[in-house]
């Protein structure tokens, strides 16, 4: 009887439904296949970096960010930052407004 060669496509697919379920059990009876065979999969791409599994590049390069990316980021959190400001500004001059308008407003009866 010849084994079968999975592809770690399939292997990785398996196991991120494995992951999403959380029942080994459960996935290898849908795909009809052995329970130990697909936590053996799990263990495999846990422990071994899945460029030594197949040889090609399947992670995306680590970003590293430079100095200017953290401008980017600081001048974006200051303009948030405001929006803020303004948006808590703006309610508590609708409430102080609403407060004058309606006296029994916020008072419980």
């Amino acid at each position: 009887m010849k084994r079968l060669q999975y592809d770690l496509n399939f292997k990785m697919e398996i196991i991120r439904k494995v992951k999403e379920i959380g029942n080994f059990t459960a996935v290898a009876r849908q795909h009809e296949l052995d329970p130990k065979m697909v936590l053996r999969w799990a263990k495999e791409l846990n422990r071994k970096d899945v460029d030594q599994l197949d040889g090609a590049s399947k992670r995306q390069s680590a970003f590293i960010p430079t100095a200017e990316d953290f401008k980017q980021l600081e001048q974006e959190n200051e303009k948030l930052k405001k929006l803020l400001a303004e948006q808590a500004l703006e309610r508590e001059i609708l409430k102080d407004l609403l407060k004058k308008t309606n006296p029994t407003c916020g008072k419980r009866v």
